[in-house]
């Protein structure tokens, strides 16, 4: 069998690279073969590291002010070219990022079978998240065989007359990855972070970085961290590791620098990011990923954004979405801070998003084995 694992972001590299890893070490008779398509390069590198992950094929997209419509036809145009030089059964995309939109549809062109890993995931608002929203109903419309996380992922896709024999619930790689990112020591850099802790604050880590939060939203939001950050100056220290897209750091550092509880970063790399939410309090963000790593460690999720495809972490008290509101957000951080029952609710170990075995169930899936699925309980 061979197989073609197409990434294109940083949490498709987190997302994928246990299913890399595994293919790679198996016993089986697979063949697989990595293509990167660097639709954000700086981000991207660091996670091919960590995993130590060579790619096969780089399509090294990314360019200045590259838009929409500039990634999808520069993705289509180059996995096309790959699956019509070498044979695959299987191309393998992840999640709902215009890589993977545009890889499915190359791979549907060329009649070879596509595999949606984190399938069904859904807010039926097509305007938020933007364009992740169509694009993965979309590749949807376009897999063979569709990695639910969860129950309600499947059920969504059953509701899109989805054959249920062609959805396997796995539950999320992305817990696969922060197994193996926990055994990692943190480095030198994060080292400069975490004495944070020693000063007797508690830390909150904050990221934003979506497409419909630029603007008014990401301005709202940095003004209530300011003001949390004086209401709690003696008791939270806030570190913000920011994304180097433009319309994000010019807008953060411009407000936030010089804040005595205010730590700006340049983006972390994967295990050192995991290391500094192990010893967080509170995260503050509008980041998927977040809202499925941070139950892993009772670390309550306050979601800044009006809709979430994560249900299953509201449903278990993990998460709670407060907006970008900037009165909104200050008074719901501060309930949560100031209410010791409410932190405590909040806290679950019981995370609803996978146990650590979605790796195994895909490739179990793949070579036509009998796996049991992933259920929360």
């Amino acid at each position: 069998m061979n197989i073609l694992i197409i990434i294109g972001t940083r949490p498709e590299a987190i997302k994928l690279a246990p299913i890399v890893t595994e293919l790679q070490t198996c016993d089986k008779d697979i063949e697989v073969s990595v293509c990167i398509t660097a639709q954000h390069r700086e981000l991207l590198d660091d996670v091919l590291e960590n995993f130590k992950i060579i790619p096969d094929f780089d399509l090294n997209i990314m360019s200045t002010n590259q838009t929409l419509e500039s990634v999808t036809s520069n993705v289509l145009n180059g996995i096309t070219k790959i699956l019509k030089e070498q044979s695959y059964d299987w191309v393998i995309v992840q999640g709902d990022t215009t890589t993977a939109l545009s890889s499915a549809l190359a791979a549907f062109y060329q009649k070879v079978k596509v595999g949606h890993v984190e399938a069904g995931l859904r807010t039926y608002n097509k305007a938020e998240p933007f364009p992740e929203e169509i694009n993965r109903q979309l590749i949807s419309k376009l897999s063979d065989l569709h990695f639910a996380p969860t129950e309600e992922s499947k059920y969504n896709l059953i509701l899109e007359n989805i054959d249920a024999n062609d959805i396997v619930v796995t539950g999320n790689t992305v817990i696969d990855a922060l197994s193996i990112a926990m055994k990692q020591p943190p480095t030198n850099f994060l080292q400069n972070i975490l004495p944070l802790i020693g000063s007797g604050k508690k830390i909150v880590t904050i990221t934003a970085h979506r497409r419909e939060n630029f603007g008014e939203p990401l301005e709202n939001i940095c003004t209530a961290i300011i003001k949390l950050a004086s209401i709690y100056k003696d008791q939270y220290h806030f570190v913000y590791p920011v994304h180097p897209n433009p319309n994000v750091k010019t807008v953060v550092f411009d407000k936030l620098s010089g804040i005595e509880n205010i730590t700006l970063t340049e983006p972390l790399n994967y295990f050192d990011f995991i290391q500094l939410l192990k010893q967080s309090i509170l995260v503050i963000t509008d980041s998927g990923g977040l809202q499925e790593e941070a139950p892993s460690f009772g670390i309550p999720v306050m979601i800044l954004r009006n809709k979430t495809e994560r249900n299953e972490g509201i449903k278990s008290g993990a998460g709670l979405i407060i907006g970008t509101n900037t009165s909104t957000i200050i008074q719901s951080v501060s309930q949560l801070l100031d209410d010791p029952t409410e932190y405590k609710s909040q806290s679950t170990y019981n995370n609803p998003y996978g146990d650590g075995k979605a790796t195994s169930r895909i490739i179990g899936s793949l070579l036509g084995s009998h796996i049991e699925e992933f259920k929360h309980t």
